[in-house]
This record gives C-alpha cells, sequence and structure tokens, in this order.
C-alpha cells in the first residue's frame, strides 16, 4: 500500500490509497445515523478536505479522477460513492454511482450528484433524502441543494413516517424546503393517505419544524344537530415573535358563511387577545349575527396599568346556536364587558373601572342582569410585619345602576339602586412558630349608602361595624410507618373565634353581594357573605382537626379533615331577611378526605351534613385510577340539596355577587338545576394494539337523564393519529346541541378536521394526548 499527502493554497488534503483502503476507512450506510453531534449548519471553513480512494489520478493542483470506493469529507459534509472528480479550485465534487452524501445530518442517496463544499449547492438526479430537523424523508427524479438552509425536490414526496411504503405522503411536481424561514411550498401537490389521495389543492405551504409561520392552515370539518355541516379553512399570519392574526372563513350549511377573526400580541409589558366572529343573514334566523370577545392588560414602568375585558354577542339564542365543544367561552350567559385603569404609589394601589354586564336570557331560566357599576373607585394599602403588625385599608366608593324596566324585574324589597361608599380596615398580629400560630385580628366596616330609588323611605343609611377574630393552632408530629414505609403523621387542632355585633340591615340594598356555599375555607372566614352590603352578626368558635401522612421525601400522602362552627347566640343577619333551615347552634358538620392511596389510586371527597336535620346538605367524592400512561378511570359523585336558594339563581345581586368574587366559579351547572345529584364517568383507556377509547358521562339521577355525553376513539400510528368524536352537551334549561367530528394528525405535516384535543381536556381529567 502507498499513500501520497500533499498541501495546497486552498486547504485540501487527499489521500491516494492504492490497496485496502476500504479496510481503513469504511464508508457509511444510509441507517440514518449521524456523523457527529455538533450544531447543525454551523461548519469550520478551514478544515481539511480528505479524498479517499483505491485509484486517485490527475493532478493535484487541478481536476482529481477518484475511482472505486470514493471517500470525501470535510467537517460535517461526508461524500461516497463509485467514481468521482473533485475540482480543486472550485472545491467541488461530482460522484457516480451508489452516490450517498450527508451534511449537517441530512443524508441523500442518488444515482449521480454533485456539491459545493464551500457553498452546499449542488444537484441529485434520481434520489432518496431524509431530513434531521422533522426526520422527514421521501424520494426525488431530482434535487438541487439551493444552500445550506433551502433545497428543491422535483417530482418527488414528502413524509415523516419511516420506512419504505410511507402511510402518508405528499406528492408534489416541486417542493421548496425553506430550513432558514421553517416553510415548505408544494406546487400542484397531492396528499396520499394509505395510498388514496385525500386532497388536493394548485399550492400549498406548511411548516417544515414546530414552529409558526404564515400560510393556510388545514381545513376542518364538523357538524353539530343546530347547524348542520361546517367547513372552516382559516388562513394564518405570523406578522412578528410577539403578534399574529388568524382570519378563518367558516361555511356553516344552514346558516351560511361566517367570517372569523383572532389577533394576539404579547409585549414585555402588555399582552391581549381579540377574537370576532360575524355572520351576515344567517338563513335560519334571517338576521345578521355576531360574537366579539377582546381582553387587554398594559402596565408603565411609572406605576400606570390599564386593562378592559368586552364581551358581547348579537341576541340572546347565540349559545343555542353557535356553541361548540371547542369554543364553550360562547356557553356564558352573562357577557362581562369593564375597563379600568390604575396606579401604585409606594404601598398604595389606586382603581378607576367601569362595569356592565350583557345578558343572553334563556326564557325558560331568566337571569335578572346585574347592576352597572358606573363608575367604581377603589384604594387599597397595606403592609405586612410593621413591628410585627400587619395592616390594610380597603375603600370603595361605586355607583350602582340598572334601568327602571330591569329593576322592576326584582322582587319589591330589592328594587334600589344609587351609590356606596365602602371602607374595610384590618390589624392583626402574627404569631407563628415551628409547632403553634396564633393570629388575634380587628376589622372595621364602614359602609355609607345615598341612594335614588328604594323601596323603602330612607334615601340615606350608614353602618359602622367591628369584627374581632383570634385564629390559633398547633401542629404535633409522631413517625408513622406505614407498610413499611417511613411516615410523618402530623395533628393539627385550629380554634377561630369570630365576635361582630349585630344591626339590623333589612333596609340595605344588595348590589352585589351574596352567600356562598358553605365549606372549609367559610369556617375561617369573619363574614359569611361575599361582598360589603351584609355584615353578618357572629359570636362563632369554629373547631376543626386535620391529620396528614407525610412520605420522608415531603410528598403528603394522605390528608384528613373534621371541622364545625359554633354559634354562641342565634343568626339575625340574612341576605334577603329571609331565614336559612339551619341548626341556631351549630353549622353543618364538614368532613374531608383526599390523598395518594396508591402510586396508581387517588381519592378526594367532601361532605357536608347537618346533624339537627339529619340531612345530607352536600357531598362530592371523586377517585382516579391511574396504573400507566394513556391508562385512566375517573369517578365522581357530585350532590347538593336544594342549589337555587344557596346560589340565588333569579337575584341579580347574589349572581353576579358570586362571580365577582369566585370568578372561576362554573354557574352553569347551578343555573339549570335546583338540586344537584349528579354521577360523572370518564376515562381514556386502550382496547388493542394502538386503538385508545375516550369517553365522559354525566348523569342527573333527579332527572332521569344525560347531561353531557361525549365518546371516541383514537388511533395512534407512528406517523399519523386518527380521532373520532362525537359529543352532546346543555346549551340551556330546554336546548341541547350534538357535535361529531374527526381529526386526521399526519405528524410533522398538519391536522386535518377539527380538533377534539380541547373538549377531551376540559371533560377528562388527567387526559393525555397521544402526540405532545
Amino acid at each position: 500500500m502507498s499513500r501520497f499527502f500533499a498541501s495546497f493554497p486552498s486547504c485540501v488534503l487527499f489521500s491516494l490509497l492504492a490497496t485496502f483502503s476500504a479496510t481503513l476507512l469504511a464508508a457509511p450506510t444510509t441507517d440514518g445515523k449521524a456523523k457527529n453531534n455538533r450544531p447543525q449548519h454551523i461548519e469550520n471553513k478551514d478544515a481539511p478536505t480528505i479524498l479517499q480512494a483505491e485509484q486517485i489520478t490527475g493532478r493535484p493542483a487541478r481536476d482529481l479522477y477518484l475511482d472505486y470506493e470514493v471517500e470525501i469529507e470535510r467537517d460535517q459534509t461526508l461524500i461516497t460513492g463509485d467514481h468521482g472528480i473533485f475540482r480543486q479550485e472550485e472545491n467541488e465534487a461530482e460522484v457516480i454511482g451508489n452516490v450517498f452524501i450527508q451534511r449537517f445530518g441530512d443524508q441523500y442517496t442518488a444515482d449521480k450528484g454533485n456539491l459545493n463544499l464551500d457553498t452546499g449547492e449542488g444537484t441529485l438526479n434520481h434520489t432518496t433524502y431524509k431530513l434531521e430537523a422533522n426526520q422527514a424523508q421521501g424520494t426525488a427524479n431530482r434535487i438541487d441543494l439551493v444552500d445550506d438552509d433551502k433545497i428543491n425536490i422535483f417530482k418527488g414526496t414528502y413524509s415523516t413516517c419511516e420506512g419504505t411504503d410511507p402511510d402518508w405522503y405528499l406528492k408534489s411536481n416541486k417542493l421548496h424546503l425553506d430550513d432558514g424561514k421553517n416553510a415548505g411550498y408544494a406546487t400542484s401537490p397531492v396528499l396520499y393517505f394509505k395510498d388514496v389521495p385525500i386532497l388536493a389543492a394548485p399550492a400549498m405551504t406548511f411548516p417544515v419544524k414546530n414552529e409558526r409561520k404564515s400560510g393556510f392552515l388545514p381545513p376542518t370539518l364538523g357538524m353539530t344537530s343546530k347547524s348542520g355541516l361546517e367547513i372552516s379553512v382559516p388562513y394564518y399570519f405570523n406578522l412578528a415573535p410577539n403578534y399574529d392574526l388568524t382570519l378563518t372563513p367558516n361555511l356553516i350549511a344552514r346558516r351560511g358563511l361566517q367570517l372569523g377573526a383572532e389577533t394576539r400580541y404579547l409585549g414585555s409589558n402588555y399582552s391581549g387577545i381579540t377574537y370576532i366572529e360575524y355572520l351576515p343573514n344567517d338563513k335560519e334566523a334571517d338576521r345578521d349575527r355576531y360574537f366579539l370577545s377582546s381582553q387587554h392588560q398594559q402596565a408603565f414602568n411609572n406605576g400606570w396599568s390599564y386593562y378592559w375585558n368586552i364581551n358581547s354577542a348579537s341576541d340572546n339564542e347565540y349559545p343555542d346556536d353557535f356553541s361548540t365543544p371547542q369554543n364553550r367561552n360562547s356557553l356564558d350567559r352573562l357577557l362581562l364587558r369593564e375597563g379600568g385603569i390604575s396606579k401604585s404609589f409606594g404601598i398604595w394601589k389606586a382603581t378607576l373601572r367601569g362595569t356592565n354586564y350583557k345578558v343572553l336570557q334563556d326564557e325558560e331560566a331568566p337571569i335578572i342582569k346585574p347592576f352597572d357599576r358606573l363608575p367604581q373607585f377603589s384604594l387599597y394599602g397595606g403592609q405586612a410585619n410593621v413591628g410585627g403588625f400587619d395592616w390594610s385599608i380597603y375603600g370603595d366608593l361605586t355607583r350602582f345602576w340598572l334601568s327602571d324596566s330591569d329593576l322592576d324585574q326584582l322582587p319589591l324589597q330589592e328594587q334600589a339602586r344609587g351609590n356606596r361608599f365602602i371602607m374595610k380596615s384590618e390589624i392583626s398580629y402574627p404569631i407563628i412558630s415551628g409547632g403553634y400560630f396564633f393570629t388575634p385580628k380587628a376589622i372595621l366596616n364602614i359602609a355609607k349608602y345615598d341612594l335614588d330609588k328604594s323601596p323603602y323611605d330612607t334615601k340615606s343609611l350608614t353602618r359602622v361595624l367591628p369584627t374581632f377574630s383570634m385564629d390559633g393552632g398547633l401542629i404535633f408530629e409522631r413517625d408513622a410507618p406505614i407498610f413499611g414505609r417511613g411516615m410523618t403523621q402530623t395533628l393539627e387542632p385550629r380554634l377561630f373565634y369570630v365576635y361582630t355585633p349585630y344591626k339590623d340591615q333589612s333596609k340595605y340594598p344588595v348590589f352585589d353581594s351574596g352567600e356562598p356555599s358553605f365549606g372549609y375555607a367559610m369556617l375561617f372566614t369573619e363574614n359569611r357573605f361575599a361582598g360589603y352590603d351584609r355584615i353578618a352578626d357572629a359570636n362563632n368558635l369554629t373547631a376543626a382537626l386535620t391529620t396528614r401522612f407525610i412520605e420522608e421525601d415531603g410528598m403528603e400522602r394522605m390528608r384528613f379533615t373534621i371541622g364545625q362552627r359554633y354559634y354562641f347566640r342565634d343568626q339575625r343577619v340574612y341576605l334577603y331577611n329571609t331565614r336559612n333551615d339551619e341548626s341556631k347552634n351549630r353549622s353543618d358538620l364538614l368532613a374531608m378526605a383526599s390523598g395518594q392511596i396508591t402510586k396508581t389510586f387517588s381519592v378526594d371527597s367532601a361532605l357536608q351534613y347537618n346533624q339537627s336535620t339529619k340531612k345530607m346538605y352536600s357531598a362530592n367524592l371523586s377517585t382516579q385510577w391511574k396504573p400507566g400512561p394513556m391508562k385512566l378511570l375517573n369517578a365522581e359523585y357530585r350532590y347538593l340539596r336544594d342549589a337555587s336558594s344557596y346560589y340565588n339563581r333569579y337575584s341579580a345581586a347574589g349572581l353576579a355577587g358570586l362571580i365577582s368574587y369566585y370568578p372561576d366559579w362554573d354557574y352553569m351547572d347551578y343555573l339549570y338545576n335546583n338540586e344537584i345529584d349528579q354521577i360523572h364517568i370518564s376515562g381514556q383507556w386502550p382496547i388493542g394494539r394502538r386503538w385508545y377509547a375516550v369517553g365522559q358521562t354525566s348523569y342527573s339521577i333527579p332527572d332521569h337523564k344525560s347531561i353531557e355525553n361525549i365518546f371516541g376513539v383514537e388511533y395512534n400510528a407512528d406517523c399519523w393519529i386518527f380521532r373520532l368524536m362525537a359529543q352532546r352537551f346543555i346549551t340551556s334549561s330546554t336546548e341541547s346541541n350534538t357535535a361529531f367530528f374527526f381529526q386526521l394528525e399526519l405528524k410533522g405535516l398538519s391536522r386535518l378536521g377539527s380538533n377534539p384535543l380541547n373538549a377531551l381536556q376540559r371533560s377528562i381529567p388527567g387526559y393525555e394526548p397521544l402526540s405532545p
């Protein structure tokens, strides 16, 4: 064997191996293994070029002819073949026969090819390819390598499936892939699934990486019992890294062409989203229909900030006709319109806002419109640990307004409107140690009403009420091994005492207050009402006991709690001067248990029991069994006696007050059910090789009917996922909607059909998508 080395100004190093060269450096195969782990598209331009072959002829400073076992390598580029020419002045290689090229992890095979090692330009004939960025592969009559980021594929295919017989592929006369712009452009493409053409278009664009890009999004198809077949073809504008726009024409078979637009933006100190859809001349309703939702918030460095949250719809029937499993926001019948501006200065924050609700009425379960706040000015300030004391002050001046026609819908004793000023001052002295805590607190509530209209003679009302509370508890710990595992058990007794003197408030209006459901959190609050229109008289003591089992790594395995409030005098203040049916000397008994029983089984339960009437007021028991990935079963029982009385179903103030103070509260369940006695079952489970069943059902025992059902199947192949689902859900007290939709997800290309993932994740706690 002989070897010859030479150095040239172009930094080309070549080796002449006369014999046995194949045993010294074997050429790689097309098994897809990367040559190294260096970052893509970063190459050392000063790296030498190494040439190997069984025979090399030519002149060292000119063209070199390589025959048999040809191998050309420089940094992250490798070329092999049967015969080749290396043009040293251009730093270009031309190879014929069994050509293999690997550059930056991308791999190509061809009958013939050439490549410029400096620019990345080249041409390959009768070729196959595999791209490292998204594992896409295919075949082509010819591939032009434009540069290190761009390639043109002529009369070729494109797929992210493995193997030579892909389940799906895109066939195109010309396919341009631009890795730098994350864009693929196909001319006269036809999409094949299982060798059956399912989609054709004059042109198509798609992302080559999992990043945003402008272009048409996949068409979606769906069907509902209210509107029939729906077909939409969204167009996405990736305007900038921090804002975008999506336009969605939606053809609804029974109604016409609906136009939708959504814009999103995000900055260092601001963010927002606006969505609008408009349907001119609805063929079913014979009128124009629209829905609007816009949210924005922005803060400035000088302490100023502002926001708005505006929602509107054209008519009361909009939730019935256009609610879908993917867009449950339109189901809301109380549409908030609110805007405000705030200023922070030191420990203080001032806010000026206006609030209004648009009500989409359900005639069978009407809602009284909540009071408008036009305007509302609030001031809040507070500090912690000032000489050991915590203090805060909250002041609020609001004008509550309803039109005469809306006021007439209220009971006579609630027909009031006007101005309200409130101020709540708090001071406490927390004493906290490792084994105990004790917090005495004093509160002063001041309220003044100046009313334009009142069912009583008095138009001006003033209330000043002090409240005193003491909250204390102990924490004991002991070692308590369970089933051979090291555990720490805690025992945490807690006492909470509240005193507020009685004041007759029967003539005070109720503008934005409500009485939330009694629960564990309510045991430790000074006022059992949400809002400031009622301050409950109190001479109460709450006693609660909690025990927890904690593993050595700090994970809480189980928790048990029991608690009750004891009244030292009868309660005399009520929301609407109507006594509740409850014990006079003690509250309902609350008991809760939750935890991870095993690694696969968890439970969460709560019970509210009235010992005087010997009736259960509410109960909730939920369990989850999750033995492995994509294996999940949920079961839940929910009971609430006489929900309408507790949630003030027909009261504007009660409903708005609860929503104001509990914005995440799902009031729709309570709006259409006086008594809740429901069973919920949901799950996700494999039913065969690659097949998964998903479903959820909610059944009302008193009504003997289903509230919401969702059933479907999913199939997970290597490079595609198929989903088929049907869902029925309530849109009003008497109306329901049924939707059918499917989705074919082609990994690395697109999703065709309606997206059911939002509905599955909302309906099935713990649901795992088959793809990220």
